[in-house]
């Protein structure tokens, strides 16, 4: 792939803390990988297989509608790559070369572990493994040391942050959605803390490209917030 955006992670500051993390395009611009270019992960995509020196079929691009970058606490990054194969039950066989190609396209890149590649109507109709290695990158967990550490009242808001995915579609940059555990119905304080997770994590992603905005929910979903996240000049 490629890791998304060309901005670490900020930190606040202080002697003991850590180097910053990576994003998922914080590893980008390396000689002869061109998909590394775009932080929009589907665009990149697209590119490169219409633009790379392999014998890959150029139509492969207009099979792929959507892609999801996902994490939690529990597993590694995981990709979802939404075809337009289908129906149910020829999926299967139409889906492997484009598979192929976007393990190749990731090139081991740390930020997930696994690909699922999905048909028109939602469902995984095959699995790859992105990368083997033992350090892997998880956005989830980064954003929660970041969270706690440095936003206020970080050391309270993190441990109910429970995911966090970027979606990519034909335009614009990616759209972050970041999961809690609140639930409106039991704590009267549920929009407020939703409204402070956005704002941590508008100053940890720092004005990285690749995406525009953040939206923060309740468990039960009875709450929301949306915050467009700046892009440094």
């Amino acid at each position: 792939m490629a890791l998304l955006l060309a901005t670490a992670c900020s930190t606040s500051g202080g002697g003991d803390e850590p180097a910053a993390s990576a994003k998922p395009t914080d590893r980008a611009g390396k000689a002869g990988q061109p998909h590394r270019d775009d932080p929009n992960l589907l665009r990149g995509f697209r590119s490169w297989l219409k633009t790379n020196d392999s014998p890959k079929d150029d139509k492969l691009a207009g099979h792929t509608l959507s892609i999801r970058l996902s994490y939690d606490e529990q597993r590694d990054g995981v990709v979802e790559v939404l075809t337009d194969y289908g129906p149910w039950g020829e999926a299967e066989g139409q889906v492997g070369p484009l598979a192929a190609a976007f393990t190749e396209w990731w090139d081991k890149d740390p930020a997930a572990g696994r690909a699922y590649f999905l048909s028109q109507g939602g469902r995984t109709v095959q699995e790859t493994v992105l990368y083997r290695g033992t350090d892997p990158d998880n956005l989830l967990k980064e954003f929660l040391s970041w969270t706690a550490k440095n936003a206020t009242g970080g050391g309270r808001l993190a441990p109910h942050i429970t995911s966090l995915g970027i979606g990519y579609a034909d335009s614009g940059n990616g759209v972050v959605t970041v999961s809690t555990d609140y639930l409106t119905y039991r704590d009267a304080s549920t929009q407020k803390n939703l409204n402070a997770v956005s704002e941590a994590f508008a100053a940890w992603w720092d004005g990285d490209d690749g995406a525009s905005s953040v939206t923060v929910k309740s468990q039960d979903e009875g709450s929301s917030t949306t915050k467009k996240l700046a892009v440094s000049s």
